[in-house]
């Protein structure tokens, strides 16, 4: 027996060399365990001869690294157990605003309190009255390029 290396384990290696590279370029932990078989087969191409054999450890060392490993590191890497955060427009819902000129049901203008940012608002509620400028009121909706607004207390 000899341990260089021989063509079955070389082209082994490439295979697995393959594999690895279509793994960076996906997502879900997948290719990676079929990396590793192909690895785990070019090591036993030094006791064991022949195509069919060999194919035969790569897909049974592959599919148990699937079935085996798979859960666990996406268990661990799991980005959906981390709390959600709000981005965007959803950040703005019940924070707090500070009126710069009344606002009715129809207009008015305000300044987001946390970034500075100045909207068009209205009542949320429209009932008729106002919240007076100088006064702080909390979202309720974003409408388009509106605010619906509240008054403080109806958090």
């Amino acid at each position: 027996m000899e341990l260089g290396l021989s063509q079955d384990m070389l082209t082994w290696m490439v295979i697995a060399l393959l594999l690895g590279i279509i793994e960076v370029f996906t997502v879900g932990f997948f290719f990676c365990f079929f990396a590793v078989g192909a690895l785990v087969t070019a090591v036993a191409t030094l006791f064991v001869t022949g195509v069919v054999p060999q194919t035969v450890i790569f897909v049974l060392v592959s599919l148990l690294l699937v079935w085996m490993a798979r859960p666990l590191l996406k268990k661990m890497f799991n980005v959906r157990s981390r709390p959600a955060m709000n981005s965007n427009v959803s950040a703005l819902l019940n924070t707090t605003v500070y009126v710069l000129e009344a606002v009715d049901k129809y207009q008015g203008r305000v300044k987001v309190t946390h970034t500075g940012e100045l909207w068009s608002a209205y009542l949320a509620d429209g009932n008729g009255a106002t919240i007076p400028a100088g006064q702080e009121a909390i979202i309720l909706k974003v409408d388009g390029a509106k605010l619906a607004v509240g008054p403080l207390q109806a958090q």
